[in-house]
């Protein structure tokens, strides 16, 4: 996970061409990546605790780069796939930018209750 951070963070700072997002989303995917490898790192050596600091940033990364997919991506660019079903939206991709603005909302509020309980509970 660590490696997957330097490298989506190296790929955000140099704009690779492949990039089709700010580099800021590069690099809330690369916090995301650190974040993981953190809470993986705590958990194996046996002080786990609540995860409510890895909820936190974790919720609150993953919104900030889905409010970008339901309102600034390019028009056309709105894809999602399952399974290896790719799903491309045309038609400006209402349906796909509805779908991230719904999944945004939930991390949003998830962001929110977790931060909440860290902030309650001082951990």
């Amino acid at each position: 996970m660590f490696a997957a951070a330097i490298e989506i963070g190296y790929i955000g700072f140099t704009h690779a061409p492949g990039l089709r997002a700010p580099p800021a989303i590069a690099y809330l995917v690369a916090l995301i990546c650190v974040v993981t490898s953190a809470r993986l790192f705590e958990m194996a050596s046996g002080r786990a605790g609540t995860g409510d600091w890895f909820a936190t940033v974790f919720f609150g990364a993953a919104a900030a780069i889905e409010w970008w997919i339901a309102f600034f991506s390019p028009p056309g660019q709105c894809r999602s796939s399952m399974d290896g079903l790719s799903v491309v939206a045309n038609a400006g991709g209402g349906t796909c930018r509805v779908g991230f603005g719904i999944a945004a909302g939930i991390c949003t509020a998830l962001a929110i209750f977790c931060s909440w309980r860290l902030l309650r509970t001082g951990s």
